[in-house]
């Protein structure tokens, strides 16, 4: 028996250990359901589940749940995945390091390392927090072509102070 994709999902939503169960799930929610179309969908689903014998029935509720939930944690996994691709992980300080509240921090600076040296190498990304040397440095390592800084933001007891992007004037 053939089952759409939508009565898929219903039967997901609703699936039991037994069939008797499973259906009487299904039969409670026929009368409240507004519209039209998803009411169609559910009685559908309800006589095509009430032709199916019992075990299999009760096998293909099973079965039909475990494959909605194993293609959402695979969904889940593709995205967490995806994302670690997409973005390297920031080394350095934590942003709410014991670093960030030393008397002497001024800066907290995010950069992307551009070629292999005393940093990391190329590709790793890296939070600091730094005092005026220090950031005169990264400048220095910058203008070398070495890291790139992404952001900066000033420090104050602990505070950050982002810098403001300056806007494009719009023609």
């Amino acid at each position: 028996m053939k089952f759409s994709k939508s009565e898929l999902d219903i039967i997901y939503q609703y699936a039991a250990p037994t069939k008797a169960e499973t259906l009487a799930g299904m039969k409670e929610i026929v009368p409240v359901i507004k519209d039209l179309l998803t009411k169609a969908i559910v009685e559908n689903a309800i006589r095509k589940l009430e032709k199916i014998p019992e075990p299999e029935c009760s096998q293909f509720v099973a079965a039909t749940k475990a494959r909605f939930l194993a293609e959402r944690d695979n969904s889940i996994r593709q995205r967490l995945a995806a994302a670690k691709l997409q973005e390297p992980i920031m080394q350095g300080h934590d942003l709410s390091g014991k670093e960030r509240f030393h008397p002497e921090t001024r800066h907290m600076i995010t950069l992307e390392v551009q070629k292999d040296c005393f940093v990391g190498f190329k590709g790793e990304r890296f939070r600091f927090y730094l005092s005026d040397e220090g950031y005169r440095n990264a400048k220095h390592s910058e203008q070398e072509g070495e890291i790139k800084i992404k952001s900066h933001a000033a420090v104050v007891a602990g505070k950050l102070y982002p810098d403001k992007k300056r806007r494009q004037q719009e023609r």
